[in-house]
């Protein structure tokens, strides 16, 4: 098994924690705390497959990580629904050609496909050009697939969210790069926003007016790619 350090926060396990899961460590569960006393705002939802598979049970759902621990824990966190399937791609963001490979073990790439960068984007500093990565996923997926994509915002609440990226980079083993409105639009290139664009996530069809009023500092859109 590869070699894990459980002392230092890892980010996939810090959103395990914040969605009440148990495949969590303590540096996790700190770096979780302190960020929601910098934030207390932070969005939380369920597993993208249970709610992809609550509309439409034929859904198949692959995830991306490249923790270990997270790896170990894969097949009980991913239960599908008998209809659908879920799979895990021990893989890094940094390299797109490896999580497309992955990936098509099992999803279809003749058929659209929803490629979902939702509050990851952040980890990839602009080093290593996560404009190309971004690039290189739609590219490889057919016309009609969908972008959605949600990036804490640095132009949002700017003095709460300074304070919550220092402590995120503090703690954590991945830093952070928050970004302002027009760099996130920057991932939106070449593909078709839809509405209501790219607005705080909040904003974006919100169920309810108690929903839209919530100060989630986070930049979300969805796009189409023609």
């Amino acid at each position: 098994m590869p070699e894990f350090d459980t002392s230092v926060a890892h980010v996939a396990r810090v959103y395990d924690y914040w969605l009440g899961g148990k495949d969590n460590f303590a540096a996790d569960r700190a770096a979780g705390d302190q960020a929601i006393q910098a934030f207390p705002n932070i969005p939380l939802s369920n597993h993208t497959h249970q709610v992809a598979q609550s509309v439409a049970p034929e859904s198949k759902v692959v995830y991306v990580d490249n923790d270990p621990v997270v790896l170990l824990h894969a097949r009980a966190l991913l239960a599908s629904h008998p209809a659908g399937a879920t799979d895990y791609a021990d893989a890094d963001l940094r390299d797109p050609q490896k999580i497309l490979d992955d990936a098509a073990r099992l999803l279809d790439f003749q058929r659209p496909v929803a490629v979902m960068l939702m509050a990851i984007l952040q980890h990839v500093g602009d080093e290593h050009d996560p404009y190309a990565i971004v690039a290189s996923l739609m590219g490889a997926v057919p016309p009609g697939s969908y972008l959605a994509l949600s990036h804490p915002a640095s132009d949002i609440d700017a003095e709460a969210m300074a304070k919550m990226a220092n402590v995120l980079n503090q703690m954590m083993a991945e830093k952070v790069t928050f970004r302002d409105r027009d760099a996130v639009a920057g991932f939106f290139a070449g593909l078709e926003l839809v509405q209501p664009g790219l607005v705080q996530a909040s904003k974006w069809r919100p169920s309810s007016e108690m929903e839209a009023a919530s100060p989630a500092a986070l930049w979300a859109g969805v796009a189409r790619k023609p």
